[in-house]
């Protein structure tokens, strides 16, 4: 099955047109592309909330739902493609690309166009909902997005370093999906009756999302960061494949990631002591004054 993804993808991949960046070879197209695509299931979403469901337009909630559905689908069809690219090929994450099969070299490239295309939509929605302010509390979300595009685009430029970049965003995404329900329950519990389906599921969607969270954020994640620092740093054919100077920077920009998230791992890790009985997410939850109250 993964394989089979593989091949749509490599196939949806070379029937698109491709722009390139004059004087170069990188091609940015399919980047655009899963922008404005995105942004269509972001559109959809809200549709569907707000005329299907009749949540309330004007209540921002009703936003991030859409916002989060969309994030969640981009997750779902990213990580089990990603999945089977780290199984095709051999686990360095310095190796470079160049001797790999065309169709490897061709879904790797569409995965990371996927992943930047998704950063730079939801980049642009995040500041369109904030009024084109980036607030003090938004600066951790761009500092995110930004190194994550930095380092798929160099990844790509430099022709190495795929599976470094490709393991740590299987890692961050496996998560996303059940995060992003999470969003969708929490905020939609505060606008439906309490004896709708939503908070029913809401209490065993922030279980599951916590226990995810807890050991990718706290055990898989910090793993891939320690085997991909030594390969990259103490390696040979690490220190060949990429600069040093490179490595110095994704490193740490990498770690950052991971080292950011602690508060969200500590949250986890106490919604799961909390248990299914005391949910952190209550349907009287103050998210601030961005969200006007309830």
């Amino acid at each position: 099955m993964g394989s089979n993804l593989i091949d749509i993808w490599v196939r949806v991949y070379n029937g698109s047109p491709k722009i390139f960046i004059p004087g170069t070879k990188f091609d940015v197209c399919f980047t655009i592309l899963s922008t404005l695509c995105l942004s269509v299931v972001r559109a959809l979403s809200t549709f569907i909330y707000i005329r299907i469901f009749n949540f309330d337009p004007t209540n921002r909630r009703t936003l991030e739902m859409a916002a989060s559905t969309t994030s969640a689908i981009h997750s779902l069809l990213l990580v089990p493609v990603l999945w089977q690219l780290l199984r095709d090929q051999p686990f360095v994450p310095s190796a470079p690309i160049a001797n790999a099969p065309q169709r490897y070299k061709d879904g790797v490239t569409a995965m990371l166009q996927l992943c930047t295309g998704y950063m730079i939509y939801d980049f642009i929605f995040m500041m369109k909902l904030e009024g084109w302010t980036i607030h003090a509390d938004d600066l951790a979300f761009a500092a995110h997005h930004f190194v994550t595009i930095f380092v798929m685009t160099q990844t790509r430029i430099l022709g190495a370093g795929h599976v470094f970049t490709m393991n740590l965003m299987w890692s961050g995404e496996w998560t996303n999906p059940l995060q992003n329900l999470l969003y969708v329950t929490k905020y939609a519990i505060q606008m439906t009756p309490d004896d709708s389906f939503v908070h029913m599921i809401h209490p065993y969607v922030e279980m599951a999302y916590a226990l995810f969270y807890l050991f990718f954020r706290a055990v898989v994640g910090p793993g891939l960061i320690v085997i991909n620092t030594f390969d990259l740093l103490f390696t040979k054919e690490g220190r060949k494949n990429i600069p040093f100077k490179v490595s110095l920077l994704w490193c740490p920009m990498t770690a950052g990631i991971i080292i950011g998230s602690i508060p969200w791992t500590i949250e986890a890790y106490d919604m799961i002591l909390d248990g299914l009985g005391n949910v952190k997410y209550h349907k009287d939850f103050d998210y601030g004054p961005r969200f006007g109250g309830l």
